[in-house]
C-alpha cells in the first residue's frame, strides 16, 4: 500500500518548488522573481508549465509589456525556457516554461512571441489554459512515485540519464511521436496531472496507475496532455481518452497520435465539406429565383 499526502486550504491548489538561488539573485527584479515563483507553482514536482500569457497578466496584475520585460531577464540568465509551439500555418498557439536546473546565460535570446488578443487555436482540439479553464489545481495526493519523481527532478544529471534510458527503449514510431510532444513523457503519471490538470482523489490516483500499468506511461502521460489542451478541469476526459484508446486497441504512444490526428483531419474535412455545401446551395437559390417578366 502506498503512502498518500493531502493537503488542504491555500496548498489545495497545488505548489511547486523554487529554487533559493533565483531568490537571490539581486540582478532579478522583484517582477521577474515573481514570474519564476507563478511558473513554479504551476509546474509543481516537475519542470514544466504552460499558463497562457492571458491568465499570467491577470493573475499577476501585471501590464503585457512589464510582464515580456521581465520574463527575458529570467530567459537571459538562464532561469527558464520558453519552447514556443505552432500551428500548421506558422501561426504561434502557446508556450511551454521549461524551469532549468542547470543556469545556462542566453544573452541572444530573440523572442517571437506576440502579444495575444485572442484565444490562441491549440494543435489539439480548442483551450490554451486561459483564464480559469485550466487553474493546474492540485490536491497533492502524492503517491511514493511521485516523491520519487521529486527526487529526479532535483538531480538533473539523473533525470538526462532515466529519459535517455526510456526514450532508446522506444521503437523508431514511438521515437517520432514523442519528440512532436512539447512535455517529458516517462514523468511520473500522478506528477503530470496533478502539476498540469486537476487534483485527483484516491480511487482516481489509483485508476490513473492501473492504466499505467496495463499500457505504458508515455500512453499515459500522453493522454494527460491531450486532455490539458482540450481544456479538461477534471479526471473524466482523462479517463475517456483512455477508454476510447483502448476500445480501439491503441497500446502504443505512435498509434495514439495517429489516432487523434486522424480525427482531427476528418473534422476539418467536415468543416470543408459543410461550407462547400453551404456555398452551393447559396449559388443554387440564386439560379432558382423566378426570372425578370421582361425576361
Amino acid at each position: 500500500m502506498q503512502d498518500q499526502v493531502f493537503y488542504e486550504g491555500i496548498y489545495k491548489q497545488g505548489f511547486g518548488m523554487i529554487a533559493k538561488a533565483v531568490m537571490r539573485d539581486q540582478a532579478l527584479s522583484i517582477e521577474a522573481k515573481a514570474i519564476y515563483s507563478y511558473l513554479c507553482s504551476f509546474a509543481g514536482a516537475g519542470q514544466t508549465a504552460f499558463p497562457s500569457v492571458e491568465l499570467i497578466l491577470a493573475e499577476l496584475n501585471i501590464s503585457r509589456e512589464r510582464f515580456y520585460k521581465h520574463r527575458k531577464l529570467l530567459i537571459e540568465k538562464g532561469y527558464i525556457k520558453v519552447t514556443q509551439t505552432k500551428n500548421e500555418k506558422g501561426q504561434q498557439q502557446q508556450n511551454i516554461y521549461h524551469i532549468l536546473n542547470e543556469v545556462t546565460p542566453q544573452s541572444d535570446f530573440k523572442t517571437t512571441d506576440n502579444p495575444q488578443s485572442e484565444k490562441p487555436q491549440s494543435g489539439f482540439p480548442q483551450s490554451d489554459n486561459l483564464q480559469s479553464e485550466n487553474q493546474y489545481s492540485i490536491s497533492n495526493s502524492l503517491t511514493s512515485n511521485s516523491l520519487k519523481s521529486n527526487n529526479i527532478n532535483n538531480n538533473s544529471a539523473a533525470a538526462e540519464n532515466r529519459y535517455n534510458q526510456l526514450y532508446s527503449e522506444l521503437s523508431d514510431a514511438n521515437k517520432q511521436a514523442a519528440e512532436a510532444i512539447p512535455i517529458d513523457l516517462f514523468q511520473d503519471c500522478i506528477t503530470n496531472c496533478l502539476g498540469n490538470v486537476c487534483q485527483l482523489s484516491p480511487y482516481q490516483v489509483q485508476d490513473l496507475i492501473a492504466w499505467e500499468e496495463d499500457t505504458n506511461r508515455p500512453l499515459v502521460n500522453f493522454a494527460i496532455y491531450h486532455a490539458g489542451m482540450r481544456g479538461a478541469r477534471g479526471y473524466p476526459l482523462i479517463q475517456d481518452i483512455l477508454k476510447e484508446w483502448s476500445q480501439a486497441n491503441i497500446t502504443e504512444l505512435a498509434a495514439a497520435v495517429a489516432y487523434e490526428q486522424q480525427k482531427k483531419n476528418s473534422a476539418k474535412r467536415g468543416a470543408r465539406k459543410n461550407g462547400t455545401s453551404e456555398r452551393c446551395d447559396g449559388r443554387n437559390s440564386k439560379k432558382q429565383r423566378p426570372s425578370s417578366i421582361y425576361g
